[in-house]
């Protein structure tokens, strides 16, 4: 699998979110992330946390089949209308990339 992701390609982002958006940037991405799900049969994962302690600082850890399946989802109409959206409430944004080593499952799934 290009890139040695052969168990997964895993995107980390973090966000901090202008205070007086985080509803609406909640919302938006709480759509995004089940669009994507429904929508991209390679999006695996999407999972959306947030800091209690922190309001707005928003963590996504989401898992593709292949970096291919990630640039597929970077070009697809919710993305993009979602990242247009929410763009300007954003007020740090960190993106990292990591290898899956070892596909997991959920306890109870």
């Amino acid at each position: 699998m290009k890139g040695g992701h052969a168990n997964g390609f895993v995107v980390v982002v973090e966000f901090v979110i202008q205070k007086e958006h985080v509803d609406e940037f909640r919302k938006g991405i709480i759509e995004n992330a089940a669009t994507s799900l429904s929508d991209e049969p390679n999006c695996l994962v999407f999972d959306i946390c947030e800091d209690p302690k922190r309001p707005g600082h928003i963590l996504l850890y989401e898992v593709y089949r292949s970096q291919v399946d990630f640039d597929v989802h970077l070009t697809s109409k919710h993305f993009l209308r979602f990242h247009e959206i929410t763009k300007p409430w954003v007020a740090e944004k960190k993106v990292e990339i990591f290898s899956r080593l070892s596909p997991t499952t959920l306890q109870g799934e």
